[in-house]
C-alpha cells in the first residue's frame, strides 16, 4: 500500500482553497499517521507531493450497483453507460461516469458526477499544490457496514481507514492543464521521437558494421590473392603495405635519374615555369616540358647554368620546338638493382 491524503471535501460549489477539510494522512501499512483539519492551501504546502484521495459528497457525486449483461472488455463500458443513462439526471456527455468489474452475479459499481464541477475542483486543488490521484463518492471511501450518508468528520477514527476501490472519477482529461500535466503530452511524444530515433540510430550503425565486415572480407580476400605467401591476414592493408615494399627492396631501388626525383630537381630551377606547364614527358632520363606563352624566361642564362649545377641537372631549351625546355643528370643514373 503506498501512502496517501484522504481530504474530506465539503459541497463542490463551496471549494474554497482557503476553507478547513478534515484529513487523514495514511501510512504505507494502512495505519493513521496523522489527522485533523487543515485550509487546504496548508495541506498543499505541507504534502505536495503525496497523492490525495478527495472524498465526495453524496450531492455532489452518486454511486450505485446495475447489472450488465456478459459482455467482454471492450464492450463493458458501453453497457454501463446504458444501464445509468435511465438513473441520471444530466445528459451523459455532462459527466463523468466511473466503475468498477462486473462481478460474477452480473453486477458492476459505478459512480458519475458533473463534468464541470469535477474540473473546477481539482483545478482548486491542484492550484494549493496538492496532487489530486483518485475522486470518490463517499459511500465507495467507507466501509460497508458505515453509514455512508453520515459525512466524514473528526475525530479521524476508522471510517477513515476503509480500503478503497482502484478506480475513481479522476478522469484524466481533467487534469488540469498546468505544471508537469501540461507538459505530460509533450513530453510522450518527445519520449516516443528518442525511442525512434534510438531505433533507426541502432538500424543504421548494424548495416554500416555489415558494410564495415563485407569491406573487410573483400580486403582480406584481395590480400590473399595478391600475395599468397602471407599464413594469416589480420590487417590487410599494413600487410600488403608491407610486401609491397619487401618486393620492391629486393628488386632495387629508384635510380637518381627517376622521374620524381628529377623532377623535383627541375621544380627548384624553373621557377619562371610555374603556372605555365601544358604538359611534361619523360623519355630515358630526360624530362621535357612544354611551357604556355606568357612566361617571361630567365635573362641570365648563367645563373640557370649555375643553379642547375648545384641541382646536379642540366637545363637547356629546345633549339627547334619553341616553349619546350628540357632537363637531365649530369652524372651517370645509378642503374636499378646496382650495389
Amino acid at each position: 500500500m503506498r501512502q496517501e491524503l484522504r481530504l474530506a471535501l465539503p459541497s463542490l460549489p463551496e471549494l474554497d482553497p482557503d476553507g478547513v477539510v478534515a484529513f487523514a494522512l495514511i501510512g504505507r501499512d494502512g495505519q493513521l499517521l496523522r489527522g485533523g483539519e487543515l485550509p487546504l492551501r496548508s495541506l498543499g504546502a505541507l504534502y505536495p507531493r503525496i497523492p490525495v484521495v478527495g472524498i465526495l459528497r453524496d450531492t455532489d457525486a452518486i454511486s450505485a450497483r446495475v447489472t450488465v449483461p456478459p459482455v467482454g472488455a471492450a464492450r463493458l463500458r458501453a453497457a454501463v453507460l446504458s444501464s445509468v443513462e435511465p438513473m441520471a439526471l444530466s445528459e451523459l456527455d455532462e459527466l463523468v461516469v466511473a466503475h468498477g468489474p462486473r462481478a460474477d452475479d452480473g453486477s458492476v459499481q459505478v459512480a458519475w458526477a458533473a463534468r464541470d464541477a469535477l474540473r473546477a475542483a481539482w483545478m482548486a486543488l491542484a492550484g494549493v499544490g496538492l496532487r489530486v490521484d483518485a475522486l470518490l463518492p463517499q459511500a465507495l471511501a467507507v466501509r460497508a457496514e458505515d453509514d455512508p450518508d453520515v459525512p466524514l468528520s473528526l475525530p479521524v477514527g476508522p471510517r477513515w481507514l476503509a480500503p478503497l476501490p482502484r478506480w475513481s472519477l479522476a478522469e484524466e482529461g481533467l487534469r488540469p492543464a498546468s505544471g508537469l500535466g501540461a507538459w505530460r503530452r509533450p513530453l510522450a511524444w518527445t519520449g516516443l521521437a528518442c525511442a525512434v530515433w534510438l531505433l533507426g540510430l541502432n538500424a543504421y550503425a548494424a548495416r554500416l558494421d555489415a558494410r564495415m565486415r563485407h569491406l573487410q572480407d573483400s580486403m582480406q580476400a584481395a590480400v590473399a590473392q595478391a600475395f599468397p605467401q602471407i599464413p594469416v591476414i589480420i590487417d590487410p592493408l599494413r600487410q600488403a603495405m608491407q610486401e609491397r615494399d619487401a618486393r620492391r627492396q629486393a628488386f632495387g631501388g629508384s635510380g637518381q635519374d627517376d622521374f620524381m626525383p628529377l623532377a623535383r630537381a627541375a621544380a627548384q630551377v624553373l621557377g619562371f615555369a610555374q603556372g605555365h606547364v601544358r604538359s611534361v614527358a619523360y623519355r630515358q632520363g630526360t624530362l621535357s616540358l612544354v611551357l604556355a606563352e606568357g612566361y617571361v624566361p630567365p635573362a641570365n642564362e648563367a645563373a640557370l647554368a649555375q643553379a642547375a649545377s648545384v641541382q646536379q641537372i642540366h637545363i637547356e631549351k629546345d633549339p627547334v620546338q619553341p616553349h619546350v625546355w628540357h632537363a637531365r643528370r649530369t652524372t651517370p643514373a645509378a642503374a636499378p638493382g646496382a650495389r
